[in-house]
């Protein structure tokens, strides 16, 4: 599991370090970095609701789904750079994928045969790309958020993946060195997620967040806020970290599985490494809107 994850990980790190240091060309890596993992979140989450008998249209899921949401985001691109052409091109190509879902609905109801069947899956599928894919559309709008984008999502990312990392650092010293070993939280959920390292995740979320404040505060291209807006992002997005970990675990519980997939060696499926943001994409436009609206235009 190690030497998979020792492989993994630093490609998803020099992927994301593209993506932020070098905007002008990262922004194309990432459209299809964001759209290849939300097809991939669609395929596995269509394929857990499967094991517990929960027929949805999953190829047409992947496809539709992530042709959608990359035609979104090249729109934003298409924006930031001016391309009348890139616009029109996929504007026409997002007009096509809502218009062929709807009405694929409508026509699978009047002609198909098992007619209530194939309307129920139409309507779960539906749902598979509204779940998984406005989280990566939110995250994604972060990005594209202005000239603080980029430095805006490597903030979103690295203090929810804080969260993960002190979670899982101070449950296993508290688990192994406390008399009677750890407090659990939610184990009909996640047996070994437990107080103390969820308050060891909100305090290094908390502390990457301040690390933010003495770099980017004052900085062009970082987010000018306040102190006290900092700590209190620390805290909300650790929290939405925790959150997101739990709804996914809950998910794979009810689906009986232990990983959403196995795209990426020694982590899972796209949707393990990403379900932290499953809330945390929208808690950031939210405390930029009410406390640094100049962040996220």
């Amino acid at each position: 599991m190690f030497k998979y994850r020792a492989i993994s990980f630093p490609i998803l790190i020099a992927l994301l370090a593209v993506m932020i240091l070098w905007p002008e060309w990262g922004r194309y890596l990432f459209v299809v970095v964001a759209s290849l993992a939300a097809a991939m979140m669609f395929r596995e989450i269509g394929a857990m609701l499967r094991n517990i008998g929960v027929a949805v249209f999953e190829k047409s899921t992947v496809l539709f789904g992530g042709l959608f949401l990359f035609s979104m985001l090249s729109l934003s691109v298409a924006r930031q750079t001016g391309s009348r052409a890139m616009t029109i091109l996929f504007f026409l190509l997002l007009m096509f994928c809502m218009l062929a879902v709807i009405y694929a609905g409508w026509l699978l109801l009047l002609f198909g045969k098992e007619k209530k069947e194939n309307f129920d899956r139409m309507l779960r599928s539906v749902g598979i790309f509204l779940l998984a894919g406005t989280p990566v559309y939110a995250l994604s709008m972060v990005y594209f958020g202005g000239s603080e984008g980029p430095v805006a999502l490597f903030y979103v990312m690295m203090v929810t993946k804080s969260m993960d990392t002190g979670g899982y650092i101070f449950g296993m010293l508290s688990g192994k060195y406390l008399p009677g070993g750890n407090h659990k939280i939610v184990p009909s959920i996640s047996p070994k997620k437990s107080w103390e390292g969820t308050i060891g995740g909100v305090l290094l979320s908390v502390a990457v967040s301040l690390l933010f404040y003495w770099y980017y505060a004052e900085s062009s291209n970082g987010i000018s806020a306040s102190l006290a807006w900092y700590i209190l992002a620390g805290v909300i997005l650790a929290v939405g970290s925790f959150a997101g970990d739990l709804t996914e675990s809950a998910l794979k519980r009810t689906c009986g599985v232990k990983d959403s997939g196995h795209w990426i060696p020694g982590m899972g499926g796209a949707f393990d490494v990403l379900d932290s943001f499953i809330y945390n994409g929208v808690i950031f436009w939210i405390l930029c809107w009410k406390l640094c609206r100049n962040v996220v235009h």
